[in-house]
């Protein structure tokens, strides 16, 4: 039987800071844990840390798939949350210089892979850099994260219409990080999805919000998820509001 082409989802902020890779894991662990198939893959080329977050310590990298010829899915990770995990390096700046046929590389790696995932998350590094383009092309479902700083919207806001003008996208799904609650969000969603209309001429969908509660960043420090760690806190029941969501685009 033919597997049906995976969700594969781009998440980009434009600004760093935001909480991308902290998203990223805590999303993939709950699709995980719904019994889904789940590959995380740390598209911050240069400066990755998806590694860090959740506690392990990968022999290869994207850089050994690049720059030594390993093969994409001998990269790939089993981790104790359920999902599987591609990492890249930090530091390398061979990696933060990479030509346009190395990110094809990967893609081409990606796609191999992509029968064996019902989901595949891509965490894309800060900024709109050329690599950043290319995943969120890859990608058939483009996730933008922002938070309740302006510099946050605006950022996100430059991301959505760069990625427009780029490759002709339209379909942007807004989650709302760090915020004191559902009505901020919407606030916060509300104002960039009518700039989208007003300058760019399209409508954004709501994925959902984070609230902020201080069980986040202790999950960060002992690398765990919010599944692990606080299951009933609000950021944990969002997070996991977000992750049916996304199984609904299945």
């Amino acid at each position: 039987m033919e597997h049906k082409r995976p969700v594969i989802a781009s998440v980009s902020s434009g600004k760093g800071g935001v909480g991308k890779t902290f998203v990223t894991v805590n999303i993939g662990a709950y699709l995980a844990h719904r019994g889904k198939k789940v590959l995380i893959v740390d598209c911050d080329l240069g400066l990755a840390n998806i590694d860090v977050m959740i506690g392990v310590k990968p022999s290869l990298t994207l850089k050994e798939a690049i720059f030594e010829d390993k093969i994409i899915d001998d990269i790939a990770i089993h981790t104790k949350h359920g999902f599987d995990f591609v990492p890249a390096s930090s530091g390398a700046i061979e990696m933060a210089q990479l030509m346009y046929e190395d990110i094809e590389k990967i893609k081409e790696g990606l796609t191999r892979l992509a029968q064996h995932y019902d989901t595949i998350i891509l965490d894309t590094g800060a900024g709109i850099s050329e690599s950043v383009l290319q995943f969120n092309l890859f990608a058939n479902k483009n996730i933008i994260l922002l938070n309740r700083e302006l510099t946050s919207l605006t950022d996100a806001y430059a991301t959505i219409k760069v990625i427009y003008q780029a490759f002709g996208r339209n379909s942007f799904n807004i989650i709302v990080n760090s915020t004191k609650n559902e009505e901020e969000a919407k606030r916060i969603f509300n104002h960039i999805d009518s700039i989208c209309k007003r300058f760019l001429g399209f409508p954004l969908q709501y994925l959902g919000h984070i609230v902020y509660d201080d069980v986040v960043p202790r999950s960060i420090m002992k690398q765990e998820t919010l599944l692990t760690h606080q299951d009933q806190s609000t950021p944990a029941i969002n997070c996991a509001s977000i992750a049916e969501n996304i199984v609904s685009w299945q």
